[in-house]
This record gives C-alpha cells, sequence and structure tokens, in this order.
C-alpha cells in the first residue's frame, strides 16, 4: 500500500458521514454479536477496508489504550478483544464489518442499496493514496498504524 495523503479529521469525518448515511438505510439485520464474523481463517473471508476506514479504527482502537497492533495467530481480526470476544472499535468499524456476509445476521446488505457509499469510500481512499478499492483489513490496519505511529507520512 502505498504511504497515505490524509488530512485526519476532514477524511475521518467523511468516514464517519458515509457511516451515518448507511445507519438511516434500513436493513434486515439481527445481528447478536457473536463476532463469528470476526474469525476470518473460520469464516474464509476477510473484509476489504480503504485506507481512511483503517485510521478512523486504528484511531479508536488506540484510544483503547493500545500502542502495538498484532495479528492474531488464530487468523481472527486484529481489533477482536481476545479475552471478551467483542470488537474493540464497534462504533468506528470498517463498512465491510456493518455490511458483513454473516449469515446468522442475515448475509450480506444488498450491494446495489450501498453502492454510493462505497463509491464515496473509494474517492476517499484514492485521495489518500490508496488505490480506491481498500485492502485486506490486516494490510489497512498495518498501513495505519504506521502512518498513525509517525513511521508514515502525513500531510
Amino acid at each position: 500500500m502505498k504511504k497515505p495523503r490524509v488530512t485526519l479529521e476532514p477524511d475521518l469525518a467523511a468516514v464517519r458521514a458515509v457511516y451515518a448515511e448507511l445507519e438511516q438505510r434500513p436493513a434486515e439485520r439481527s445481528c447478536v454479536g457473536r463476532s463469528d464474523c470476526c474469525r476470518f481463517r473460520l469464516t474464509g473471508e476477510t473484509p476489504y477496508v480503504t485506507l481512511p476506514e483503517a485510521l478512523l479504527a486504528w484511531k479508536a482502537w488506540r484510544g483503547t489504550g493500545r500502542r502495538e497492533l498484532r495479528l492474531p495467530e488464530d487468523g481472527a481480526c486484529p481489533m477482536l478483544d481476545p479475552t471478551s470476544g467483542r470488537c474493540l472499535v464497534y462504533t468506528s468499524r470498517p463498512f465491510a464489518c456493518r455490511t458483513h456476509f454473516c449469515k446468522a445476521a442475515g448475509g450480506p446488505r444488498d450491494r446495489a442499496a450501498v453502492r454510493d457509499l462505497i463509491q464515496r469510500l473509494e474517492t476517499l481512499d484514492r485521495a489518500a493514496g490508496g488505490e480506491g478499492c481498500g485492502q485486506r483489513m490486516e494490510v489497512a490496519l498495518r498501513a495505519a498504524s504506521e502512518w498513525g505511529t509517525g513511521r508514515g507520512r502525513r500531510r
């Protein structure tokens, strides 16, 4: 992934606006927070995340007091608390996690119904130096953690 060109607060506000708009679009969902979908090796599915989304999630993760991002050996999402089994960044979780594939929760959201929101996230990703399609979650989170700890470039 290229080094990000992100103006942090405006870009994160734009991501939050996309998430807020998604919440205004009703969908039949019945998530009970089992977190099976967060166990990528188990499901065979890994969310793709844009860099601005990864930065928002990483910022929320740092807000929990954690400093170093580690990829769990069991193939679970690095944002999943291994003790409680809960998402540490639930309110800042990426779009893919909000529209996930979990069959128990109702399956994936209709892509056509959220295509405009996906396109907005892709535009934000390109503006941040990405390719506009996001990266596997662990790659995007690693880039975000490097950027956020000063090892990446800021503008």
